[in-house]
C-alpha cells in the first residue's frame, strides 16, 4: 500500500485536468507551468488569438507562447502501464493470440504476449517482463514529475522576482513624481516671488518718474 500513494500522484500528474484523461499531445503554459492536452486547451480559450487564461489558475498567456512538453509525452505510455498493477494486467489477453499480456515491448511501448514476442513484428525488439517495465516507468514518471516540479518552482520564483521588481519600479516612480512636483512647486514659488519683486521695483520706478515730472524735473 505504501507505493500506492506516490503512484497515484504520478497518475494524477499525467492526467489533463480538463478531460480528466491521460494527456494527448501535452503542452506547457510557460507563465504558470501547468500542462494540458493541446486540443483541450485550444477549445477552452475559444477563438482568441491574442490572449487566453489558464483553466486551472486563470493566469493570462499568449496562445503562441505554448510549449510542447515532449518529456511528459514520452512517459505517458508508462503512466498508462502503471495505471493498473502488474498482477492485474496478467489477466488480460492479447486480442490477436488470446495469450496473457505478460511482456512489454520497449520499441513499440506496448504490452505483448509470448507469441507476439516470437513474431516478426517484434523481432530484434527490446522486450522485458511487464513487472520490470512497471518499475522502469515508475522511475521515469518520478523523474519527469520532479523536473516538472522544479520547472514550476522556477516559474514561481521568476514571477515573484518580476512582481517585486515591478513593485520597486512603481514605488520609485511614485517617489520621483513627488520630488518633481515638489521641485516645480518650489520653482513656482520662487518665480512668483521674483515677479512680485520686479513689479514692486517697476512701481517704485514709475512713482519716482511721476514725482519728478510733477516737480518739473522732466519735460513732456
Amino acid at each position: 500500500m505504501a507505493a500506492e500513494a506516490p503512484l497515484q500522484g504520478f497518475l494524477e500528474e499525467a492526467t489533463c485536468s480538463i478531460c480528466l484523461d491521460f494527456f494527448q499531445d501535452p503542452v506547457l503554459i510557460p507563465e504558470c507551468g501547468h500542462n494540458f492536452c493541446r486540443g483541450c486547451l485550444t477549445r477552452s480559450w475559444g477563438t482568441s488569438e491574442s490572449e487566453a487564461s489558464c483553466p486551472q489558475c486563470r493566469q493570462t498567456f499568449a496562445p503562441r507562447s505554448l510549449l510542447p512538453n515532449r518529456q511528459l509525452a514520452r512517459v505517458l505510455e508508462g503512466a498508462k502501464l502503471c495505471s493498473s498493477h502488474p498482477g492485474e494486467e496478467e489477466g488480460s489477453l492479447c486480442l490477436k493470440h488470446r495469450e496473457p499480456l505478460e511482456l512489454f515491448c520497449k520499441d513499440h511501448e506496448t504490452l505483448i504476449c509470448m507469441v507476439c514476442d516470437r513474431s516478426k513484428e517484434h523481432e530484434g525488439h527490446s522486450v522485458i517482463p511487464m513487472e520490470e517495465a512497471f518499475q522502469e516507468y515508475q522511475i521515469k514518471l518520478e523523474d519527469c514529475l520532479k523536473a516538472q516540479k522544479e520547472e514550476k518552482e522556477k516559474i514561481a520564483t521568476y514571477k515573484g522576482d518580476t512582481e517585486q521588481t515591478v513593485k520597486e519600479m512603481l514605488d520609485l516612480i511614485k517617489e520621483v513624481k513627488k520630488d518633481v512636483v515638489a521641485e516645480f512647486r518650489e520653482l513656482q514659488l520662487w518665480l512668483e516671488g521674483q515677479e512680485k519683486l520686479l513689479l514692486t521695483q517697476m512701481e517704485e520706478t514709475e512713482k519716482d518718474i511721476m514725482a519728478r515730472k510733477e516737480k518739473g524735473g522732466l519735460e513732456d
